[in-house]
């Protein structure tokens, strides 16, 4: 078994992926800004992108393989601060690999977006070959990250995978970073709350529970070194896609409850359709995500049982 550091390892996937390594024997030491006092059995080293010396931290662990999450903005977030998406995160994750180039036989897996870094497109499931046209900050970024690594790839034979990944959702989700429309929509379906859709709906994306990108991210890790091509990145998808629309039909079958839909104007930045095409990944790893509407069922039973608010008693 191996010792694996995760970055960002209290975040959503990273609690998921986390999950996964230890259940399949690892052990796994988090890198993170603060150590949660909740998660006392957690193995910890303060990793900071405000303090670069603490990418240190990571190499003195001498792990096998390093998971790298952490990444302070969201889309959204990162459009309002431009300048702190690249001297926090971009140049923080520089100071990360410029820790690790003494260590070319330790695999480093990055966490990049799967909708951002291609743009607009005009295919209907996009490869990794796609060619790469963000329209957002976050996934300017994003790109500007992994041009860097493969850069660390060709000049210091660092062991660079990349995952891109879709748009996971789960129960664990955070809804104050108001990102992850399926558990956001779940859950204000079961609260009877007001979903606002931009447009008409028929935006499409590419949904994948986050139990299946952490065992995706495992499988990438497990690669041979040896059996990468010259270009190691990962789309980290279903592969297939809905709609927006689509998405909340699924949701209310599950819920057996209607949604309480506000529709206002299309947004600008809004790409019409994001499907990543996962063969790849399928064929190399032998992986393979679950099914979707199966997992937006869980979905809903899981927040059925643990995330509604409370609701004042009758005397």
């Amino acid at each position: 078994m191996a010792l694996y550091v995760v970055t960002g390892g209290y975040g959503f996937i990273g609690r998921a992926l986390v999950s996964r390594l230890k259940k399949d024997g690892h052990s796994v030491v988090i890198a993170s800004r603060a150590h949660h006092r909740g998660d006392s059995n957690d193995d910890w080293v303060e990793f900071n992108f405000n303090d670069r010396s603490t990418a240190n931290n990571v190499t003195n662990v001498r792990p096998d393989g390093v998971f790298h999450l952490a990444w302070s903005t969201t889309p959204g977030t990162a459009e309002s601060d431009p300048v702190a998406d690249i001297t926090i995160n971009l140049a923080g994750t520089i100071a990360l690999l410029e820790s690790l180039s003494g260590f070319s036989s330790i695999p480093i897996v990055l966490i990049s977006s799967g909708g951002a870094v291609y743009g607009r497109t005009d295919v209907e499931r996009i490869p990794e070959v796609h060619p790469l046209n963000p329209i957002s900050i976050y996934g300017t970024t994003k790109l500007a990250m992994e041009r860097y690594a493969l850069s660390c790839q060709r000049m210091q034979a660092l062991d660079i995978r990349i995952a891109r990944i879709s748009n996971p959702f789960g129960p664990g989700q955070a809804h104050a970073r108001q990102q992850g429309a399926a558990t956001i929509f779940a859950r204000k379906i079961l609260r009877g709350e007001k979903i606002e859709i931009w447009g008409d709906g028929s935006v499409v994306r590419d949904y994948i529970d986050v139990d299946d990108v952490a065992s995706g991210l495992s499988a990438i890790m497990a690669l041979k070194a040896e059996n990468l091509d010259p270009y190691p990145v990962f789309n980290v998808g279903a592969g297939q896609g809905l709609s927006l629309m689509g998405l909340i039909g699924r949701l209310e079958l599950a819920a057996g409850v209607k949604a309480n839909l506000a529709f206002s104007d299309r947004r600008d930045f809004d790409i019409p359709n994001n499907v990543l095409n996962v063969e790849k990944l399928q064929l190399n790893a032998k992986w393979r995500p679950r099914d979707v509407q199966e997992r937006l069922v869980a979905l809903v039973n899981s927040l059925r049982d643990t995330d509604q608010p409370e609701r004042p008693t009758g005397r």
